[in-house]
């Protein structure tokens, strides 16, 4: 796949040349391309034939290149990349079942892990790399019914796409908070990310426009989601461990702020109970029936700069608690940051984030006592499908021994829309 990186980039790079060749025209066309939604366009309107007949195709390509030149186990570099595409079927045009769509995906991941390989990190430095494996990312069926009141999915379903999630962690490169918080992979490996699925069904409600329940049972069963497996290990055995989740949140706008502008807020809180065997972490030897946990979180845009624009400063922070030390690596993770929109003056849709994760290691690791991450970046919003985001990280205690220096790691994001 860095063959395809290297491509992509170099795509990318051609058609802005291109585009300025030829004087004011071609500053038109370019100008044109980058306001696009997406990198190829419209397809010469095929691609809006395909969604006024219900189906609606996306694709993305993210990259990270980090380094750690600073401390860790070893300095080196690492590149990590997934190759995300997908269709959605509306089943209500094609079919005439109104509410009714079918999604599928897929994905193909590739690169090397710069914590496991060179930091020697529990936070790991980059989200994107997922393993090197060519995969099916999910395959459900969603139901809305009573004006979207009610929504059902049954099918090969992503857990962190509904639950532990907020927009304001997308914008960030490490795998500490990039998507859902990490401490739900490390203690219960059952919950899955993105480009992964199990098997499950999530119900949401919405009983008022502001306020909403969703609840979801999973086959927890890691195993699937291994590399060569490809997505495409159905097994299905419940009576091996079932994942059952539950978050109820609240979506409130504040009011007005002293520019006239609205401040919305995302707040909520979940449990969940997984049912299969966890391997103790004082005797690997011996195995405890079931896990369970709480999560706690809140974002709020507390200043807008105008009624016109997104810009504004929005704080975020999580809490996780998994209380049964003696299965669970993190019982305790505290996450917490700051985003801005436009900060700088005429990047009004670059987006600037500030981060900082801790992870409290169990008392049955008596060798290991907390994990705590740094976070910086800037999101350079150059067209509404493509960014570039330098990024910084700071590693304190990597792995929470005491025996690993401090890491600083430095690298970019890349990603791009097709």
């Amino acid at each position: 796949m860095a063959v395809i990186s290297r491509g992509v980039l170099a795509g990318v790079a051609l058609c802005a040349l291109v585009g300025g060749a030829d004087g004011a025209s071609a500053d038109d066309t370019l100008a044109a391309w980058l306001a696009q939604d997406t990198a190829t366009g419209d397809w010469g309107g095929a691609r809006s034939a395909l969604k006024k007949e219900g189906v609606t195709p996306e694709a993305n390509y993210t990259t990270d290149l980090l380094a750690n030149p600073i401390g860790g186990l070893s300095h080196g570099e690492a590149y990590a990349a997934v190759l995300y595409g997908s269709l959605e079927f509306d089943l209500g045009t094609l079919a005439g079942l109104q509410g009714l769509s079918l999604y599928a995906a897929g994905s193909w991941s590739d690169g090397r892990d710069l914590s496991a390989d060179d930091i020697g990190n529990i936070f790991t430095a980059s989200q994107i790399f997922t393993g090197n494996d060519v995969r099916l990312s999910a395959l459900f069926l969603e139901q809305s019914l009573w004006h979207d009141s009610v929504n059902i999915a049954l099918g090969r379903i992503t857990t962190g796409a509904t639950f532990a999630a907020a927009t304001v962690f997308d914008y960030y490169v490490g795998g500490a908070i990039n998507g859902n918080p990490e401490s739900f992979d490390i203690n219960i490996p059952s919950y899955t990310e993105d480009p992964f699925s199990q098997w499950g069904v999530r119900v949401t409600l919405h009983p008022r426009k502001d306020l909403y329940l969703s609840l979801a049972a999973y086959n927890a069963d890691p195993s699937v989601q291994d590399d060569g497996s490809h997505g495409v290990d159905f097994t299905f055995n419940p009576s091996d461990g079932v994942l059952a989740i539950a978050q109820v949140g609240l979506r409130p706008d504040l009011g007005d702020s002293h520019n006239g502008g609205p401040l919305p807020g995302h707040y909520a809180l979940g449990a969940y109970f997984d049912s299969s065997d966890f391997t103790r972490l004082d005797d690997p030897l011996r195995r405890r029936d079931g896990n369970y946990g709480f999560y706690a979180m809140a974002e709020q845009l507390i200043y807008r700069e105008d009624t016109q624009s997104r810009q504004g400063l929005t704080p975020w922070a999580i809490l996780t608690v998994a209380p049964l030390e003696s299965v669970n690596t993190l019982p305790f993770a505290a996450y917490g940051g700051l985003v801005y929109e436009g900060l700088i003056p005429e990047r009004d849709r670059d987006i600037t984030a500030l981060g900082l994760y801790y992870g409290l290691f169990s008392d049955d690791l008596p060798d290991q006592s907390y994990e705590l991450v740094l976070e910086l970046n800037h999101r350079l919003q150059l067209a509404p499908w493509f960014y570039i985001t330098p990024d910084f990280q700071y590693v304190f205690n990597p792995g929470g021994t005491g025996e690993i220096d401090d890491a600083a790691v430095f690298g970019i994001e890349i990603s791009i829309d097709f």
